[in-house]
C-alpha cells in the first residue's frame, strides 16, 4: 500500500559521482537537519509563482522510490528525506506550493506518469527513449555500480566476468536491460550462465548480497558507494559505469508545471539554495545546475 507524505518545504536532488570521484560524504541526522534548515529559508518568488497553473496552487503531487540513499530514502522517522525531495520542496516554496510526496517503486514512476496518476516523479534516468510522453528536467549527473560482498575474489570485474556469476537488478531500470543482454550473450557464446534477478526495490537488492543469495547487485552509483562507504566491511564495488543524467520527470501534456517548476529550480540555482544542497548530500561534483529539458543524451547501462 502507498503512503502519501505531504512536504511543505524542500526538494530533493539526485545523485552521483564520475568514476574518479570520490564516495560521496554522509554524515547522517546531521546532514538532514542542515538540508531542512537549508529548505525552511527559501522564500516564494510572486514573478515565479504567477508561472504555476491554478490547479497546483494546493500542491502537486510527486511520485518517488524512496530506496536511493542519499538520493531519496525513507529516514529513521520514517519520512522521505535526501537530496532530491530536498530539493523539490524547495522549488516549492518558490512557488508557493506544497511538495506532495507518494511513495512507491522504480517500475511504476514512468507508467503511473504517463497515466496521469499524479503530476511529478523524482527522479529517473533521461534517456532519449523516455522522452515520448515525458519531459525531463535534468538536475545531475548519474551511473551505475555493481556491488559484491567485501570477500568477493575480485575487485573490479568486466562484463565479459558477468557470465557465471549471478547479480541482482531493481525491475524496470535500464540494468535491467543491459543484464538481459548480457545474459544472452553469455548463452549464445556457450559461456556460463549469468543468473539475473529481478526485485522491486534496491534495498531487496542489495541485502541478497549481504545474505548470500546473489553475487552482486547493479544499482545507482550514489547508493552503491553510500553503502560501501556506510558498510565497508561488507561491501566493495566491482564494476561502475559513469553515463547518464537525472531527470525530474512530468507529463508532455503539462508544459506549464514544467516550466513553472524549471523556474523555480533555476532560481534555486541563482540564490545559491542548488549548491548548498548538493554540498549537504556530498554530491557537488555530480551538479547540473542549468536545469536543461530533454538533454540530447542517449545512454546505455
Amino acid at each position: 500500500m502507498k503512503r502519501m507524505i505531504v512536504s511543505t518545504v524542500g526538494v530533493a536532488a539526485l545523485v552521483l559521482g564520475m568514476a574518479a570521484c570520490a564516495n560521496p560524504e554522509i554524515d547522517g541526522e546531521g546532514q538532514q537537519s542542515d538540508a531542512a534548515d537549508i529548505v525552511a529559508s527559501v522564500e516564494k518568488n510572486d514573478e515565479i509563482a504567477a508561472l504555476l497553473p491554478e490547479q497546483y496552487k494546493d500542491g502537486f503531487s510527486i511520485s518517488i522510490n524512496a530506496d536511493v540513499e542519499p538520493v531519496k530514502f525513507i529516514d529513521s522517522d520514517g519520512e522521505i528525506a535526501g537530496l532530491n525531495p530536498d530539493l523539490l520542496r524547495a522549488a516549492a516554496r518558490v512557488l508557493g506550493t506544497e511538495a506532495k510526496f507518494e511513495e512507491g517503486t522504480f517500475d511504476g514512476l514512468m507508467p503511473g506518469l504517463e497515466a496521469k496518476r499524479f503530476d511529478v516523479i523524482a527522479s529517473v534516468a533521461d534517456f532519449v527513449e523516455r522522452q515520448t510522453h515525458i519531459d525531463f528536467i535534468d538536475y545531475m549527473r548519474n551511473g551505475t555500480a555493481i556491488i559484491t560482498a567485501a570477500d568477493f575474489d575480485a575487485d573490479t570485474i568486466t562484463r565479459e566476468d558477468f557470465c557465471g556469476m549471478s547479480i541482482g537488478y531493481a525491475r524496470g531500470t535500464s540494468q535491467q536491460g543491459s543484464l538481459e543482454a548480457i545474459a544472452a550473450e553469455c548463452a549464445a557464446s556457450g559461456a556460463e550462465e549469468l543468473s539475473i534477478n529481478g526485485y522491486n526495490d534496491t534495498g531487496a537488492g542489495i541485502l541478497s548480497v549481504k545474505s548470500g543469495e546473489a553475487d552482486a547487485f547493479w544499482g545507482d552509483f550514489p547508493q552503491m558507494a553510500y553503502n560501501v562507504k556506510t558498510s565497508p566491511d561488507a561491501f566493495k564495488i566491482v564494476y561502475e559505469e559513469q553515463k547518464s543524467i537525472l531527470g525530474i520527470g512530468i507529463h508532455k501534456d503539462n508544459p506549464e508545471l514544467r516550466d513553472a517548476l524549471q523556474a523555480a529550480l533555476l532560481q534555486l540555482v541563482e540564490d545559491g539554495t542548488y549548491a548548498e544542497l548538493m554540498e549537504k548530500w556530498g554530491l557537488s561534483d555530480s551538479a547540473l545546475p542549468d536545469m536543461d529539458i530533454n538533454s540530447d543524451v542517449s545512454m546505455e547501462g
